[in-house]
């Protein structure tokens, strides 16, 4: 993977986890007038799979693991959750920028329905970072992995009317990123929430197309998914033998 650096964006830290609940409370009204005038498309599938590669800055917001808990036994034998840290993965898949947004736990604190309250802090933190961003470099579509993300993104994106935000029917395994130990190390040891940017594609693009790239990336991330150890085994084979 490609080196990381601190995004210029990164110094911008949302508004307290309260705000998010603020907004998923607005009228039924302004969620029906959003969703009138915001542009759609058909929801992501193989049909029309090719036009992510387009011209077009397109992000993937993947918030699986922005609530994560480690399970732990009491010693009344209760079963008992404690939450880690998490992560948001905004991904451009033409030129692999991947925006890695760490969750730290203390966002939690003292909050309830965290499951909920996950997807309204992912949408925060992606209006957050179009805000950042020059206007040549912002989105003009965004493409979540996960459905429950829709609304809470056409809420928090209210100022930026001409972003289309859809759905994907293609099952892509995003989440399997915390399987590569530069990203899960780095988001469980981080001690406080920070964004930083890699280019997962590292030099691939050199030598092949944006499509080619990103059929890689999912082959090699649903490998991971699927057996973990076989699948660091080929991708770092023992030069030993």
């Amino acid at each position: 993977m490609g080196a990381r650096r601190k995004h210029r964006g990164s110094v911008v830290e949302c508004s307290p986890i309260k705000s998010s609940i603020i907004c998923s409370e607005r009228t039924y009204k302004e969620r029906a007038a959003v969703v009138f005038f915001r542009p759609t498309e058909p929801y992501l599938s193989s049909q029309n799979y090719g036009e992510i590669f387009s011209n077009q800055i397109i992000w993937f917001v993947d918030d699986t693991n922005v609530y994560r808990v480690t399970i732990h036994k009491t010693f009344e034998g209760n079963l008992t959750t404690k939450p880690i840290n998490g992560a948001i993965f905004i991904f451009n898949p033409r030129t692999g920028q991947l925006f890695l947004k760490v969750i730290h736990t203390s966002v939690w604190a003292g909050q309830k329905r965290l499951g909920q309250l996950a997807k309204w802090k992912t949408a925060e933190e992606v209006a957050a970072l179009v805000r950042s961003l020059p206007v040549e470099e912002q989105p003009k579509q965004i493409i979540v992995t996960r459905k429950g993300m829709l609304d809470p993104l056409e809420v928090h994106l209210l100022d930026f009317p001409n972003i289309v935000i859809k759905g994907s029917e293609l099952q892509l395994p995003f989440q399997a990123c915390l399987k590569i130990e530069k990203f899960g190390d780095l988001i469980l040891k981080a001690t406080e929430p920070q964004m930083v940017l890699f280019n997962i594609y590292d030099d691939w693009l050199k030598s092949i197309s944006s499509y080619t790239a990103f059929s890689r990336l999912i082959l090699i991330l649903r490998a991971l998914h699927v057996n973990n150890e076989k699948a660091k085994m080929l991708l770092k084979p023992d030069k030993s033998h």
